[in-house]
């Protein structure tokens, strides 16, 4: 049995994470009750989602604040259930988290919503959540999945740094611009796989950037990409093309035989 685990691990893909779930490597995030009396009498109960940033070296760290109500939570529940797609085949852990969100996360609440053992409740379930969400997403087994890669990153990235309603206070703090940057190069289409286990990278990593790389470390994650280049000129994912030529050692694209590709990064 330990023999097949160990197999399994060495068969995983090296190498950095991809872009699109690289900038979870350094993130924690953590939910607390936030109470405030809006009218007399009334109690409302809402979330401050705290998100840390830490770079590789401990040198450099960005914390911010997003203000969620329960509902918000629910809400990016079910448009995770709904991107992994239910029944798709692949070699990811997608039923496991598919049978997660459907059963742990959190229910709602007619009546005792506001009490402090429903609060406190939820408080820890909704901070569990986030985190098995992260070691989902960055775990390399689970990199095969284009659902995964396209949809879970996606909705996580968007509700993490994604735009919030007005607050009192004004120390909530914002995303590093490279992350607010990373999630606008996905609404644009620019990350996205495209549903497929190949993507070429003809012409794509020639696009200029607006943003400041050397602002820190972690930076370079909304910028750069790990691919190869053929003998054939034709540019793909690492990670893609990987499986791709255990396959057939040729070119995905014009089938063109190859030896060894020259990898490039």
């Amino acid at each position: 049995m330990s023999t097949k685990r160990s197999r399994k691990k060495r068969s995983l893909p090296v190498g950095p994470l991809p872009p699109q779930v690289a900038w979870l490597d350094g993130i924690s995030m953590n939910v607390t009750p936030l109470i405030s009396w809006p009218l007399p009498f009334y109690r409302r109960v809402e979330y401050l989602l705290t998100v840390t940033c830490e770079s590789h070296d401990s040198a450099e760290s960005s914390t911010w604040h997003l203000v969620r109500s329960f509902d918000e939570f629910r809400f990016l529940r079910k448009r995770l259930v709904a991107a992994l797609k239910r029944g798709h085949f692949c070699q990811a852990e997608c039923p496991w988290l598919y049978t997660f969100l459907k059963s742990y996360y959190p229910t709602s609440h007619l009546v005792g919503s506001s009490s402090t053992q429903v609060m406190d409740r939820r408080r820890k379930t909704l901070t569990r959540s986030l985190a098995t969400i992260r070691s989902f997403l960055i775990s390399k087994a689970n990199h095969v999945c284009p659902l995964v890669m396209r949809g879970v990153a996606s909705e996580l990235l968007e509700f993490v740094v994604g735009e919030q309603k007005q607050f009192e206070q004004n120390d909530l703090g914002k995303a590093p611009v490279w992350l607010r940057q990373l999630l606008q190069r996905w609404h644009d289409g620019d990350l996205d796989v495209n549903g497929c286990a190949i993507y070429t990278l003809v012409g794509h990593f020639q696009k200029q950037w607006k943003t400041d790389v050397g602002e820190n470390r972690w930076s370079q994650f909304a910028t750069a990409e790990s691919f190869s280049t053929l003998s054939c000129g034709h540019r793909f994912h690492d990670e893609c093309l990987i499986q791709k030529l255990n396959e057939a050692m040729k070119c995905p694209t014009c089938g063109h035989g190859e030896a060894i590709p020259n990898m490039t990064c």
